[in-house]
């Protein structure tokens, strides 16, 4: 288990934990996604589909890419997660990032008080453990306090992705990490 700053805790999340997870992932991309997302995509989120996918995840991690999720707490209440895992994309794979960060949310009220470095540094112990010397992640191109954040961790793009949702075309940028004892000595003044 894992003390970051402020009264809070980082642990692995167990299935239980889903439907909390799936509240915060919502409310994180309705803080976050307005005007970066297509309003309709955001506007049909809803906790109950995003708390069956955690579950499912939780419940069978082998299944999606060796899947372990965090969750970060205060006072007992999730209001951030992570998760990492192997890799998924081949372009990466091919580029010695055998690991991958699947997500990082945190709720806006928490944020910028150093949860979101606390975070990374604990995926990046996880992913270490597991032998992975790299890992990379995505982020929309948009998300410019992400994008910061990233680069502030010595971040580095290393691919591009086009996706398309709704009929919407969203722009990724792949950040990576070739050495991921560079975020594990994260300058811990850094702020997510």
């Amino acid at each position: 288990m894992i003390q970051p700053p402020f009264s809070s805790t980082i642990r692995v999340a167990v299935v239980a934990n889903a439907a909390a997870i799936a509240a915060v992932h919502v409310a994180c991309w309705r803080e976050t996604y307005p005007g970066l997302m297509p309003e309709a995509f955001i506007n049909q989120l809803s906790v109950e589909d995003r708390t069956k996918r955690w579950q499912a995840i939780l419940g069978r991690p082998d299944a999606y890419n060796r899947t372990v999720v965090l969750v970060a707490e205060c006072a007992g209440e999730v209001v951030g997660f992570s998760s990492y895992g192997d890799q998924r994309a081949s372009e990466l794979l091919e580029q010695g990032l055998t690991g991958e960060i699947t997500a990082l949310y945190l709720l806006r009220r928490v944020q910028k008080q150093g949860l979101g470095l606390a975070l990374m540094v604990a995926m990046a112990n996880g992913l270490i453990a597991r032998g992975h010397r790299a890992a990379s992640l995505w982020v929309l191109r948009e998300n410019l306090q992400a994008r910061g954040f990233y680069e502030r961790l010595g971040g580095q793009v290393m691919g591009e992705l086009e996706d398309k949702r709704d009929g919407a075309v969203l722009n990724e940028l792949a950040y990576g990490w070739r050495d991921l004892l560079v975020l594990r000595q994260s300058d811990q003044s850094s702020t997510d």
